[in-house]
């Protein structure tokens, strides 16, 4: 392990720090999703190797599905989505949060890991993205595809949002 002068831990403190408050500026905005620092002792291993940076998680929590699709979501009927890892680098925000995970290249249509079909779709997501991307990006991203792929489970289950039940909002002068 590498010692670490006071000028290198001073600069790493600060770097924390910004981060941590770059992490509670993205929570304030997501509601479905969770950012926070990851302990070292939950990523795998393999992942570690070869990685300096501060470990970061997204957790989509589902906070605003119904209850019944809740109950699903806490059955053995759907797995729950795991969180994605990311290792944001000592050099960040000028080199962008790298994913930890393994990307499916494809997806089984039948297959109902959700975990797996948001991992996919993040993954082509994160391609339309200019790099570098920042943590905020990248978790809300994340926030969107977890989202999407939640409310495409709703309605193959039938059930689904407000605007796939009832329509859109009709504009009452236009109609008048």
């Amino acid at each position: 392990m590498q010692s670490l002068d006071s000028h290198n831990y001073i600069d790493l403190l600060q770097d924390n720090l910004a981060l941590l408050e770059e992490i509670r500026e993205i929570n304030q905005r997501l509601v479905d999703t969770v950012v926070d620092m990851s302990d070292k002792d939950v990523v795998p291993t393999a992942a570690v190797e070869g990685g300096e940076g501060t470990f970061v998680k997204c957790s989509f929590n589902a906070v605003a599905i119904s209850p019944n699709l809740k109950s699903q979501y806490a059955s053995a009927l759907m797995s729950p989505i795991q969180p994605l890892l990311l290792l944001v680098p000592t050099n960040y925000p000028d080199c962008s949060p790298v994913p930890l995970d393994k990307f499916p290249v494809e997806v089984s249509k039948e297959y109902e890991d959700l975990s797996v079909k948001v991992k996919s779709r993040f993954s082509t997501s994160l391609r339309g993205l200019s790099q570098p991307v920042s943590l905020g990006e990248m978790a809300r991203t994340w926030d969107v595809c977890a989202r999407a792929v939640i409310s495409e489970y709703a309605q193959q289950s039938g059930g689904g949002s407000f605007k796939t039940k009832y329509g859109t909002w009709e504009n009452c002068l236009s109609a008048a």
